[in-house]
């Protein structure tokens, strides 16, 4: 279990890293824009498309990190009160439904960028294809729902055994 883990956990934080620099090249096209336009410039051509771009990836590209860091935001109802084996199979039942819901994302993504492709659509200003917006979605959204499932498995071995399989969490993971 601890191997399979501490590779999904790995390779989480790598996509993990790979969306925050996609939301810092956001972040400097922005602002080079900015720049640019008050110095009287025109501005930088397809900003807003690669703006937009990089915040997708940005977005999906750090969802299965949220996953695998158990760092979602949750709600205790009492949970934590109870005994350690359904504690395990609450938070099992929350990762599948996560999974459940990053795999419909993924289906109903996959549909969209179908039909994106099939008409051939591209970005207003610089004509990027439309179907580069859905690969971080589809990508992020299945990966997303790996670490979930990764996540459940977890659970499931804790709700099995009595007890957490998996030592503390490398402090380079956090790094």
């Amino acid at each position: 279990m601890t191997p399979i883990y501490r590779a999904a956990e790995w390779g989480a934080a790598w996509a993990a890293r790979v969306g925050a620099l996609c939301a810092l090249l956001a972040g400097l096209a922005t602002c080079a824009d900015v720049v640019i336009r008050h110095a009287g410039g025109q501005g930088i051509l397809g900003t807003v498309d690669i703006t937009q771009l990089m915040i997708m990836a940005t977005a999906f590209l750090t969802i299965p990190y949220g996953f695998i860091a158990d760092s979602h935001v949750a709600v205790d109802l009492g949970v934590e009160r109870l005994p350690f084996r359904i504690q395990a199979f609450c938070r099992m039942a929350a990762a599948l439904s996560g999974a459940l819901l990053m795999l419909a994302i993924a289906g109903f993504g996959w549909q969209q960028f179908n039909t994106v492709a099939l008409m051939g659509d591209r970005s207003q200003t610089i004509a990027l294809p439309m179907t580069w917006y859905w690969y971080p979605l589809l990508g992020g959204a299945v990966f997303a729902a790996l670490m979930a499932l990764v996540v459940a498995l977890r659970h499931l071995v804790s709700m099995l055994a009595g007890r957490d399989p998996l030592p503390a969490p490398d402090s380079e993971l956090a790094a």
